[in-house]
């Protein structure tokens, strides 16, 4: 897979370096918007008497069903008109539905701007998906993967490093009255200090120029495939498509569950303010999330990259495997900084194969494919992950651990189940991926 660029396997162009960047401050934006939530726990069980039920499909089901739905069609969209004029409009529409979170007087006015977020960020990945393997060739396109998907790590890191700041001084200050909105409380404060700045990222994305797709002219629109032949490539491949998409989804069903609820386990079960848990797990998630998808990208690239698509999938199962161990054991410390440590390497284990998982789904699927089959992608791996992973913590907190520290069981039990998911769907994926890539990609 040659795009006529330079032969030398690790530099970059300006253009490949502006576009990476770009995408990757996008997805920082985006996950700082979608996991500030995590630390909104407290005040919203508070101000607005909500259950952890209640909480976990505000951060889980809300945001995964509507974010996995609407990212199929966008996905045909993006297969056919500019992906950066999709992605910008995206952007902006996120931003502002992050700052009219902040409005919510009840739980389904926030339930509804939540919505609204999901349908805004389904644009990005299927769009950073197909603009990256037209402008990537397989030696750099891993690690071009890991670098964007490090803003999810980064984002995630910064609402809590961040977001807990700005909770723990607006935490300090009475409701205030604004004009039109009438009385607004500290923590929905919040929502407007990180949703509007995302406009601006928005802008800067919408003057990227739109690059050539694979065997298309620029500027030039490519024909729609038909929906029938969509389908009959996925049937044909559906074998390597289950294993890789349910093993992704596994992994992210672990890494969501402790990163929603950790900081609300540091708070209930060590007496950390929100201020300190918030430091803590977003340094954790900064360090995991670096060494995990910049690392997972550079080793699927470099060190399995024998076994091409295969290979990428192996470091996949590998990384799964290690993460089981400090999954399970992160719940049962008296310690908090041991706790907190595991989790950053549980963390560090689950997101790894998400940089080789996205390389090898394009590697799997032709370029005329790539925004439907990354939507496809995504709408599985998110709707488990996001939708489950949140949810089935908060099932079991309020079910079966129920005394006040119980989400750190229920922690320890979601987070290696995930994992010993995901690693049985990544070792079931070899053979049917073997089989897929060594056919032609032509639909």
């Amino acid at each position: 897979m040659t795009h006529g660029q330079d032969t030398d396997a690790t530099a970059w162009t300006a253009r490949q370096c502006l576009v990476v960047g770009l995408f990757f401050v996008a997805y920082v934006f985006s996950f700082i918007d979608r996991m500030i939530l995590s630390l909104m726990v407290e005040p919203l069980r508070r101000d607005l008497g909500l259950s952890d039920i209640q909480i976990s499909l505000l951060q889980g089901l809300a945001f995964a069903v509507f974010y996995t739905l609407v990212g199929l069609p966008i996905g045909r969209a993006i297969d056919r008109y500019s992906r950066v004029r999709i992605a910008a409009i995206g952007i902006a529409l996120w931003s502002v539905m992050t700052a009219v979170s902040g409005l919510a007087q009840t739980y389904w006015q926030l339930f509804t701007a939540r919505i609204g977020v999901a349908i805004g960020e389904a644009t990005l990945s299927p769009a950073a998906y197909s603009l990256f393997a037209d402008i990537f060739d397989s030696r750099r396109l891993g690690f071009a993967l890991g670098i964007y998907n490090l803003g999810t790590a980064l984002g995630a890191g910064i609402a809590m490093v961040l977001g807990g700041a700005i909770v723990h001084f607006t935490s300090g200050q009475h409701a205030v009255l604004l004009p039109l909105l009438g009385e607004v409380r500290p923590w929905q404060l919040t929502f407007f200090y990180v949703g509007l700045p995302g406009l601006l990222v928005a802008l800067a994305v919408r003057l990227l120029p739109e690059p050539a797709r694979q065997g298309q002219r620029a500027g030039v629109a490519p024909p729609a495939v038909p929906v029938a032949a969509v389908l009959r490539f996925a049937a044909s491949r559906r074998g390597a498509l289950a294993g890789h998409h349910l093993g992704v989804a596994c992994s992210n069903l672990a890494a969501f569950a402790i990163v929603s609820w950790m900081p609300a386990m540091l708070v209930r079960t060590y007496q950390w303010s929100i201020a300190e848990a918030g430091l803590a797990v977003g340094i954790a998630l900064l360090v995991g999330g670096l060494l995990g998808l910049t690392g997972g990208g550079w080793l699927s690239d470099r060190q399995f990259a024998r076994e091409r698509t295969v290979g990428r999938l192996r470091l996949c199962l590998y990384a799964t495997l290690c993460g089981i161990p400090a999954g399970a054991l992160l719940g049962f410390q008296s310690n908090p900084l041991v706790a907190v440590a595991l989790f950053g390497l549980a963390y560090m284990f689950s997101i790894m194969p998400i940089a080789a998982a996205g390389a090898a789904l394009q590697e799997l699927v032709p370029g005329e494919l790539r925004g439907q089959m990354s939507a496809f992608y995504l709408f599985v791996v998110n709707l488990i992950g996001i939708g489950v992973g949140s949810t089935a913590v908060a099932l079991l907190s309020d079910t079966l651990f129920t005394q006040p520290d119980g989400i750190r069981y229920s922690l320890a039990v979601i987070s290696p189940v995930g994992l010993v998911l995901a690693a049985a769907c990544y070792r079931f994926s070899f053979g049917p991926v073997a089989r897929a890539t060594a056919c032609a990609s032509a639909i």
